[in-house]
């Protein structure tokens, strides 16, 4: 990474902000900070000693966020610090958004005023999480390091239990946050009101020998049980390790999922993915539904979890119903669904590791400031996707040679048996659409020595987004990808 690395607007990638003109690669700061390992010692301490009221947990939280915009690389790069001193920082970093965490324990998730705080407080966490990436990024320059999964030690590894150095010490029950590669990944972690980061949960099961197996719900097979080994080897971007207050309770829950899963996959038949997302009901179930069920069943229905749940934006009510999710004008406003992240705001659980790998936290970013901007799209400019001629014939033949059984082992990965034609469309188009500007950022990218900011990035788009639509206007053929999403 460039010694220049751009920390001014680093934050905004946790807001769709759109501008219709590039003026300056570097936007100037109103009230530059002269210091930024002093604004976040300073951010900490405030944090540390405020008293969590829903107004002022609103009003600070928005007040940090816009602070910590005002840092400019003018002021200060990322090149001005000791390495030394930016590990540490990225642990203080990891440590404020724990006190957060926990300050966030207090409010009440029913009551209406305590939306905004929330919306805040998710917001600034991911502010300092993006901070974090950056400078891990930054410390780790040399591409050629592998990492393995929930495995070594320094900043892109922070823990927050003692006794945890590596995935062998996870116990049964624990529950793994994690984020994957594809772009379904990064829709599913921006679907919610509120962007999360993440895309899957994981249920972690410790036999009485001492053998790690998985229990995981995937669009292409549904839900299926399978050694910690086939976990590792998903090379994810991310994961964050999370233990239950009750640990006999979470080993019961991870058992009792463990084993109906287990026996349905004997039969041959694996309860299938449920597009719905609807946690209430197991005949079909999706990743974070594996870990409420399994309380569900361990504790006789009387744990509900999470505690904070995702509703939806009435704007994505066209791509969540391509989707299957049964949301609706009528009950957008009560429809709740457990996606992946929100785990993170649930005090129930410890946060026990977090892992990153620093070769994929761009990859990420960039995905993220895409789909970002794609939900932007279809939230206050009523775009949808296209499948054209050829995404349809091909998802309509996949459907067709799925159900055939002397054909259907060579599909059976990559699309379910209950996966409608519309959600076929749905999934290739989205790919499409998303590698086509992904791969335009990327060139936008090349042309700096530095990295793009994401706000940055997020002009970029909105730029391209309307030299897009201009030439699809004039002759659709010429446009890079309005002739799919428009």
């Amino acid at each position: 990474m460039n010694k220049t690395l751009v920390l001014t607007l680093i934050f905004s990638s946790i807001l769709s902000i759109s501008c219709s003109s590039k003026k300056s690669r570097i936007p100037s700061s109103t009230d530059p900070l002269k210091d930024l390992i002093s604004v976040v010692k300073d951010v900490e301490n405030k944090i540390s000693t405020m008293n969590y009221t829903y107004d002022n947990c609103t009003a600070q939280g928005q007040a940090y966020y816009e602070q910590l915009l005002n840092i400019n690389s003018n002021d200060k790069a990322l090149s001005d610090y000791n390495k030394d001193d930016l590990k540490e920082l990225v642990k203080r970093l990891f440590t404020i958004r724990l006190k957060m965490r926990n300050k966030l324990s207090s409010v009440n998730p029913d009551n209406k005023d305590a939306t905004a705080c929330i919306k805040a407080a998710k917001n600034l966490n991911r502010a300092f999480r993006y901070l974090e990436d950056y400078i891990v990024e930054y410390i780790h320059e040399d591409n050629s390091k592998t990492f393995d999964v929930l495995s070594g030690s320094g900043e892109y590894f922070l823990k927050n239990d003692s006794s945890f150095n590596s995935y062998k010490d996870l116990k049964s029950g624990d529950v793994i946050l994690s984020r994957g590669n594809a772009f379904t990944s990064a829709a599913i972690a921006r679907i919610g009101e509120t962007d999360a980061q993440f895309s899957h949960l994981t249920f972690v099961y410790r036999t009485e020998a001492g053998e790690l197996w998985t229990t995981e719900a995937h669009i292409e097979i549904g839900a299926v049980v399978a050694p910690f080994d086939v976990h590792l080897a998903q090379g994810n971007s991310r994961s964050v390790v999370y233990r239950y207050h009750d640990e006999k309770l979470a080993h019961e829950a991870s058992k009792a999922i463990f084993n109906k899963v287990k026996k349905n996959m004997e039969t041959g038949k694996n309860i299938q993915y449920d597009f719905g997302m609807d946690y209430k009901k197991d005949d079909r179930l999706f990743c974070s539904e594996i870990i409420s069920q399994g309380f569900n069943y361990a504790s006789k229905n009387s744990v509900d979890i999470p505690r904070l749940k995702t509703k939806f934006n009435p704007g994505l009510i066209p791509f969540l119903n391509k989707m299957g999710i049964k949301v609706t004008k009528s009950n957008v406003n009560t429809f709740k669904t457990f996606s992946p992240g929100d785990i993170e705001y649930d005090h129930n659980f410890k946060v026990i590791a977090e892992w990153r790998n620093p070769n994929k936290l761009e990859d990420s970013r960039l995905k993220d400031a895409v789909l970002t901007k794609m939900f932007e799209w279809m939230e206050t400019k009523d775009y949808g996707f296209n499948p054209r001629m050829k995404i349809s014939a091909e998802s309509t033949a996949y459907w067709v040679v799925r159900r055939l059984p002397f054909l259907k082992k060579l599909t059976i990965e990559k699309f379910p048996l209950n996966m409608k034609i519309k959600q076929l469309k749905l999934f290739l188009t989205l790919d499409k659409v998303g590698e086509i500007i992904l791969n335009e950022l990327i060139a936008e990218q090349a042309k700096y020595s530095e990295k793009l900011s994401p706000k940055e990035m997020f002009i970029f788009l909105e730029n391209l987004r309307i030299s897009d639509l201009k030439k699809y206007k004039k002759k659709k053929k010429t446009s890079k990808f309005h002739k799919w999403f428009h």
